[in-house]
């Protein structure tokens, strides 16, 4: 599954299919319309400068743990890599993580 900018030119739909029975991932690029598309960007983490709000995380945590339930490992990657935004907000998922499911997330 990919998140990202919807109704963009070139954007991918958030689909929580399943495509092997032995890993699911989960991609996280952040929202961010107005940067999505912009050319002459200094760096590519000003593309994906992006702060996920709690409610929005809770909607991934929600799928995740969906996906939780048909293969054995989960991978979360956050790919908003502005400043510490990744940081934060993997911090904040894992935390929504716990709440929803006991699962094993590594790295916390």
């Amino acid at each position: 599954m990919v998140d990202g900018p919807q109704r963009v030119g070139n954007s991918v739909p958030p689909v929580s299919e399943v495509t092997s029975d032995r890993l699911a991932i989960v991609r996280m690029h952040g929202r961010n319309h107005a940067t999505w598309n912009l050319k002459g960007l200094k760096a590519a983490s000003d593309r994906f400068n992006y702060d996920y709000s709690e409610k929005e995380l809770a909607e991934v945590a929600t799928k995740v743990v969906e996906l939780s339930q048909a293969v054995p490992v989960v991978h979360a990657v956050m790919n908003n890599n502005y400043e510490d935004q990744g940081q934060r907000n993997a911090k904040t998922l894992a935390r929504l993580l716990h709440q929803a499911k006991p699962l094993v997330v590594e790295g916390s």
